[in-house]
């Protein structure tokens, strides 16, 4: 099993089909035509590989914006899904940071992570791996983290999202967990972590996102998130 980071428009189509089918068995309310529009914004899909099925993939791009004086980079995570039998093992989250580091090394300055979630297992990539983020697990995180996420945000998403909430809301589904995979609610239970993630986005079954942000920066990073991370800048470079 090996992951790697292929540029969007350099894959096959025999690929795009694995890929959807893929995406398919997880994930309602998508079709064929919106896969490939959202497909083809992106810049590179993070592949992970079984011989020659694709077993897991994270699309994403990067993009510049405007933040008062300062113009700041970020990564935008689009369509991520992972077989269930590799749920817990860290194959695809390794190459995502590594390919996370390889874009930071050719970015002039801050990069960024501003991940839209609506799964719990995505939520917790966060307190996991990253020192400071938001929305903030505990008391009211960092102003400066809320006001970039809020203004990459609108100018991605416009009136479907609201800063005080921090969801986007589409209004019918875009996607969202088969009813099968769809288990925050039970989680939530047992693990508190899920349970924030619900409280946050109560109406993640229908496929609202939950607006999230955090830099990519070696020193706000935690465990195998950081190696990964740095061997992507030494790719980079």
């Amino acid at each position: 099993m090996e992951t790697l980071t292929t540029p969007a428009a350099e894959l096959a189509r025999a690929d795009r089909d694995r890929m959807f089918a893929l995406y398919e068995t997880y994930y309602e309310a998508i079709d064929r035509g919106l896969f490939e529009r959202d497909l083809s914004e992106k810049d590179a899909v993070v592949l992970t590989r079984l011989g020659r099925e694709i077993v897991g993939f994270s699309t994403y791009l990067v993009r510049q914006q405007a933040i008062g004086g300062e113009t700041v980079h970020y990564l935008f995570s689009g369509d991520t899904v992972l077989h269930a039998s590799l749920w817990g093992n860290p194959v695809l989250l390794k190459g995502f940071f590594r390919a996370a580091g390889a874009a930071k090394a050719k970015v002039d300055g801050r990069l960024f992570w501003f991940p839209i979630i609506k799964g719990h297992r995505t939520f917790r990539i966060l307190p996991d791996f990253f020192r400071k983020f938001v929305p903030a697990i505990e008391g009211q995180g960092a102003p400066c983290l809320l006001a970039i996420r809020d203004a990459i945000a609108s100018a991605r998403y416009g009136d479907y999202f609201d800063p005080s909430t921090g969801l986007i809301d589409f209004g019918p589904s875009q996607g969202h967990l088969r009813e099968q995979w769809a288990d925050a609610r039970q989680t939530a239970a047992h693990n508190p972590l899920a349970a924030f993630f619900v409280r946050a986005n109560p109406d993640h079954s229908r496929g609202v996102e939950l607006a999230c942000l955090t830099e990519f920066e070696t020193g706000n990073l935690k465990r195998y998130g950081a190696t990964s991370f740095a061997e992507g800048l030494g790719d980079g470079r």
